[in-house]
């Protein structure tokens, strides 16, 4: 027979509710429907000292909502909190395992790994959350011209080569599997691809400043849209909210521009908080539903409030 529960399992329940309850209402994701209506920048972060960044390529956000950054001329990546202090590094110069020579991209599988992309060696590294290293998940000649990573629901590897013209998917135990996309101005075709991500469905978005646009495809690799502005686009970097919307850097023309999923645009960030211009070199969604923005030229990255609207209206 089971046991029944005891008064101090009842109260260890309800508290553990309680807990959970507050932690979920810090934030709440919005509705299937929602759009992006509008961007703003809340805070720009200059790291110093032994943090100051060096044409830094490549960010992302921990499960912890630490700031994680592949900071290229430096050689290392750079582990920050929201306001730019230090917390860890890992990597340095060179090409042992765990070392890099340009550090040019990074994905965080969120509560497990960290994959960064050490262009100067043609590989991917994978770390753990500590910043421990695992093992070398791809090289040994299988990258010519790495330029972006990505990880995707089931842990497989996505890496955009430019030399290939489309993106290398892997296992996560390193097994070749077929390719997304090639080499081509039509349907599907990649031409210069500069930046990849993977969306809340499976879904593939690769940033292609040759073709002037955003191609996605679904999660089996099949062409779905191709993503553009009115005033033409020169995406680096790409990345998705859970509600499938796009967010997109646009470094030439300084500004980030967002996306619904159905590829209309509806909202721009051409200003800092302070109203100054900037050049995003990637972007990432936060846990909190916010945006962190890398200013790779400026040694610096943005906060960003991301408010939300009803699709349909």
């Amino acid at each position: 027979m089971t046991d029944l529960p005891t008064r101090r399992d009842r109260r260890a329940a309800r508290l553990s509710f309680l807990v959970a309850g507050a932690l979920l209402s810090t934030w709440a994701p919005p509705g299937p429907a929602a759009c992006v209506t509008q961007l703003w920048c809340v805070r720009s972060v200059t790291p110093a000292g032994p943090a100051q960044l060096s044409g830094a390529l490549g960010i992302a956000v921990d499960h912890r909502g630490s700031i994680v950054i592949a900071d290229t001329g430096n050689h290392r990546v750079l582990v920050l909190t929201t306001e730019g202090e230090s917390e860890r590094e890992f990597g340095g110069y060179g090409w042992e395992p765990s070392r890099f020579d340009g550090p040019a991209d990074l994905a965080v599988y969120p509560g497990f790994y960290v994959y960064v992309l050490d262009r100067g060696n043609r590989r991917v590294q994978r770390f753990d959350k500590d910043g421990n290293y695992v093992d070398t998940v791809v090289g040994d000649g299988a990258l010519e011209s790495p330029v972006a990573v990505a990880v995707g629901r089931s842990g497989e590897v996505l890496l955009l080569d430019a030399d290939a013209r489309s993106v290398l998917v892997f296992s996560r135990f390193g097994q070749a599997m077929p390719p997304i996309g090639r080499f081509g101005a039509g349907a599907g075709g990649l031409v210069a691809p500069a930046g990849i991500a993977v969306g809340p469905r499976g879904e593939i978005a690769v940033a292609d400043p040759g073709r002037r646009s955003v191609e996605v495809f679904d999660e089996f690799g099949a062409h779905v849209r191709s993503v553009t502005a009115p005033d033409s686009l020169t995406p680096v970097a790409v990345a998705f909210d859970r509600q499938a919307n796009l967010f997109v850097a646009d470094e030439a023309r300084g500004r980030v521009l967002a996306f619904s999923a159905q590829g209309v645009l509806t909202a721009e960030l051409v200003r800092d908080d302070a109203g100054l211009a900037f050049r995003p070199t990637d972007l990432a969604p936060a846990s909190d539903g916010s945006l962190v923005v890398l200013d790779g030229a400026g040694g610096r990255f943005l906060s960003v409030t991301v408010d939300y609207g009803d699709c349909r209206q």
